[in-house]
């Protein structure tokens, strides 16, 4: 299907922000609207990924929009991370809508902290029926120690390589066991002693992603990498907790893995698989909506 590629600017609270709605010729109800996960990325994502997917999608007939939020790629004003772009989202959402008048529904797209930001202000959007979501960050301690200690320290010191280095005095085990130990000690924290269970903008960012992922009702589709740590913290803390497990696995919400990709989809094979999901998820949707 034939679409326009529609460059424009829109403005969050009297910044000028960039974006770039991709519009079918015969656009569908429902439309994909791109967070950028943070750090030095901008509007065409890691890898052009977020372009490859916006053009993959629109040529189907799913409208698409790509936008910059304050402080990152084109987007004015100061950069004040996921926890912050709330008022960002709202006006992309705006400007989406009237770019793309036939949009009635909205699926938000995001990896990595772009999916945290999805999870904390997605919700508070009734037009927001959707989400895909990669890789969520939930970073803490706590649970990154246990991710390393389970996935990285026991993996370890089972590989050949390892014990090769250490007979080779090309490995300093005292350092190794004292980081070792640390991790150790971090994991006998229980989820009780921490934050995670207070509530409200105050509250550390993975108390806000689960208490968003309790509000919205919408459909998931969890797109997760089994080569990243990032991945596998998410999955710590769900297992660990019953009220994300509660949140997350439930009627709605659908996993992929993809045991060889690593955090960003960085290789053409995991890009091209992930997109490949979002695509089959997306026409469930439209066909159970029918």
């Amino acid at each position: 299907m034939n679409y326009r590629e529609i460059p424009f600017a829109f403005e969050c609270r009297g910044k000028p922000l960039i974006g770039i709605v991709h519009l079918p010729e015969h656009p569908r109800s429902r439309g994909v609207l791109a967070i950028v996960a943070g750090g030095p990325q901008y509007r065409a994502g890691h890898g052009r990924q977020l372009i490859q997917m916006a053009r993959t999608l629109s040529a189907q007939g799913t409208p698409v929009m790509r936008f910059d939020y304050r402080g990152l790629g084109d987007g004015a004003g100061e950069f004040e991370g996921f926890q912050h772009m709330g008022p960002d989202l709202k006006a992309a959402i705006d400007a989406f809508t009237r770019h793309a008048p036939s949009v009635k529904e909205i699926v938000l797209w995001g990896g990595c902290d772009a999916a945290s930001a999805a999870l904390i202000h997605g919700p508070e959007h009734p037009i927001v029926t959707g989400m895909i979501l990669g890789n969520p960050f939930v970073h803490s301690e706590e649970t990154h120690a246990k991710v390393v200690v389970r996935h990285y320290y026991l993996k370890r010191i089972q590989e050949k390589s390892f014990w090769m280095k250490i007979l080779k005095f090309r490995f300093n085990p005292v350092r190794a066991l004292s980081e070792a130990a640390s991790a150790l000690r971090l994991t006998r924290k229980t989820s009780s002693n921490n934050q995670h269970h207070q509530v409200g903008e105050q509250a550390p960012f993975p108390a806000r992603m689960r208490n968003g992922a309790q509000k919205f009702q919408g459909r998931i589709l969890l797109l997760m990498s089994g080569l990243s740590l990032v991945s596998k913290e998410f999955d710590e803390l769900v297992s660990s907790s019953s009220e994300w497990s509660s949140a997350i696995n439930r009627e709605g919400v659908i996993r992929v893995d993809f045991p060889e990709a690593d955090q960003a989809f960085s290789t053409a094979t995991a890009r091209d698989a992930q997109i490949s999901a979002a695509k089959r998820w997306l026409n469930k949707l439209d066909q159970d909506s029918q």
